[in-house]
């Protein structure tokens, strides 16, 4: 059956061959192939590293993710960055007094990396702990077809990478704190009554800057988690051609010793399904060498007869042997012409069922009824007997493709999958179909027991978990924006209490001092937002592959989240904006 190529090969490389000599070679074979099998022309063989093949399903994800986790912990660093540089304002007379005392801007220096690095050590240990039970969550939750996910643990080179990340951290954000610090004028800041408070215009500025940072950063990961959810969303609500709610699948696989022949198997095959069909609670009863969403069989069809289409394309179409009630059962809608019935066996002539992408690809303006598809083999044309709604056999994020349906009274497999629809519990149901099964045969064993609301599920499992951990980043970084921000502004308005307490003094309005704060956190905001929309346009581009009809420029998507985190910054800049609106003259005149 050279029509079917299906198949996938496993080979080992000699030692010192390379994998282009490799796909040479194959090549070179394959075009004998064609030559002596004209009609395999335009097909071919490609040779893929089977590291690749392994993972390459669950690397776009697990890359997205590494770098949500890399933007979280720069807010994390900018926050702690800024609380350092405002923590070092708070100690200007303690750093001016250890200078006078005789020491250098370097043992300054020091002093405050090793504060920072003893910081970023201790948040690396708090992390390793929860990391243990992180981890455990995360492999529980993880798709089940996961590559090695029983391998996923904690061990000395995920312990030694988060040291050297926390250590690596604590030095590149405790530095820019510590320069500042260790420039200290002793005589301004030793002066009695001081502003000294007043004097760190560049580290406020600095500290701005790193809230903009930081703005930006969860911006981006928060349009990333938005574009996945409203992918997710998408991708639930596409219909996959069928009713799956009710529906048990299971899979029968007959004796290769006891079912050689089609006559045994046809009699097996009629035996389950009366059995089934009588079963209390059963509605239908649908027999498939597939199942919808699950993957199909697929082979190539050299010639469909009648067609107006280009016919030098190679039509690939997914085969399904069927029962009679199989449209009935699924709930798949027949478009036109008929399903099968019982005299659609072994002695009539042989039929097919098309689903609608076919009939509007190859006969868009014509009836295909009567048409036939040839198989390539000899007499292998089948009569097109009726039209179906397309199907998505191959997951909800796939297109529904060609599929082709034959009766298996005129093809009976030794494999096949049950799907029952039903009222009934599934666990009681199963009970129900093995007692069935082995009563007509002991030894036939019943497998792979699942829902189809299951099997839709885990079809979306590795993209809910990836929306899921992307948006568990997403409200992370939110969460220590809001707290940068809020901290800098709050901060900023200590440092301003005389100064705010002079404006009411001179006539300002409550009004006017809360336009004033709020205004300085919402410069750095639009900074932040500005430059977050420009990086999240050229970053999103990465996640494309993950998405499902959402574009990774979706304006919509960057309005929305865009706005919303202004809105929150601007809540977080309120707060502080009326503690200091409330600020009593008299009080804040003799603050210093």
């Amino acid at each position: 059956m050279r029509g079917n190529n299906f198949l996938a090969a496993i080979g080992r490389l000699k030692p010192g061959v390379k994998l282009e000599q490799a796909q040479a070679d194959i090549n070179a074979i394959h075009q004998r192939i064609e030559e002596r099998y004209p009609y395999k022309a335009g097909s071919g063989v490609r040779l893929v590293p089977l590291f690749e093949k392994v993972v390459s399903s669950v690397r776009p994800a697990l890359l997205v993710l590494f770098g949500a986790v890399g933007l979280v912990l720069l807010i994390a660093c900018g926050n702690v960055a800024n609380l350092m540089m405002a923590r070092s304002t708070a100690r200007q007379k303690e750093i001016a007094i250890r200078t006078a005392l005789g020491a250098s801007r370097l043992r300054i220096i020091r002093q405050l990396l090793t504060e920072g690095l003893l910081l970023a050590m201790m948040g690396g240990a708090c992390g390793g702990l929860l990391a243990v039970w992180g981890v455990d969550a995360l492999v529980a939750i993880s798709p089940a077809d996961t590559p090695r996910l029983s391998e996923i643990s904690l061990d000395y080179r995920v312990l030694l990478f988060t040291l050297a990340v926390s250590m690596l951290a604590g030095i590149i954000f405790a530095v820019l704190p510590a320069l500042t610090a260790s420039k200290t004028r002793l005589n301004e800041t030793l002066k009695e009554g001081g502003r000294s408070q007043m004097s760190g215009v560049g580290s406020h500025r600095t500290r701005g800057a790193l809230v903009a940072a930081e703005i930006a950063i969860a911006l981006v990961v928060l349009i990333g988690a938005g574009l996945l959810v409203k992918s997710f969303a998408r991708l639930q609500a596409v219909k996959p051609g069928f009713d799956p709610a009710n529906v048990t699948t299971m899979f029968l696989w007959l004796s290769d010793s006891k079912y050689t022949t089609a006559g045994p198997r046809i009699a097996f095959l009629k035996e389950v399904v009366a059995r089934l069909e009588a079963l209390p609670g059963v509605q239908g009863v649908a027999l498939s060498n597939d199942m919808p969403i699950g993957g199909t069989d697929t082979s190539t069809y050299p010639a469909i007869e009648g067609s107006p289409a280009d016919q030098s394309e190679r039509v690939l179409m997914g085969i399904h042997v069927v029962n009679p009630g199989y449209f009935e059962a699924m709930r798949i809608p027949i478009l036109r012409g008929r399903a099968f019935d019982e005299h659609d066996d072994s002695q009539s002539k042989p039929v097919t069922i098309i689903s609608e992408s076919i009939a509007k690809r190859f006969w868009p303006d014509e009836d295909p009824i009567g048409r036939h598809l040839g198989t390539g083999q000899p007499d292998g044309w089948k009569e097109i007997i009726g039209i179906v709604g397309d199907v998505r056999y191959e997951g909800l994020h796939e297109s529904t493709g060609f599929h082709s349906y034959s009766p298996h009274l005129q093809e009976p497999l030794p494999y096949f999958a049950v799907a029952l629809r039903s009222s009934l519990d599934p666990a009681a149901l199963v009970a129900a179909v093995r007692r069935e099964v082995q009563a007509i045969d002991p030894n036939q064993p019943v497998s792979d027991v699942r829902t189809m609301n299951e099997t839709i599920a885990q079809s979306v499992a590795s993209r809910r978990l990836s929306m899921m951990l992307f948006s568990l980043f997403a409200v992370v970084a939110l969460v220590l924006t809001i707290v940068g921000i809020y901290g800098v502004v709050a901060y900023g308005v200590t440092l301003r209490t005389h100064e705010i307490g002079i404006r009411m003094a001179l006539g300002a309005e409550r009004r006017d001092v809360l336009k004033l704060v709020i205004s300085q956190g919402m410069t750095m905001a639009s900074v932040g937002v500005a430059i977050g929309l420009v990086v999240s346009f050229a970053m999103t581009r990465l996640m494309e592959t993950l998405l499902f009809e959402v574009s990774a420029t979706d304006f919509a998507t960057f309005a929305v989240i865009g706005l919303a985190l202004a809105g929150v910054v601007s809540l977080a800049c309120y707060l502080p904006a009326r503690k200091a609106a409330q600020v009593d003259p008299m009080v804040a005149l003799r603050y210093e």
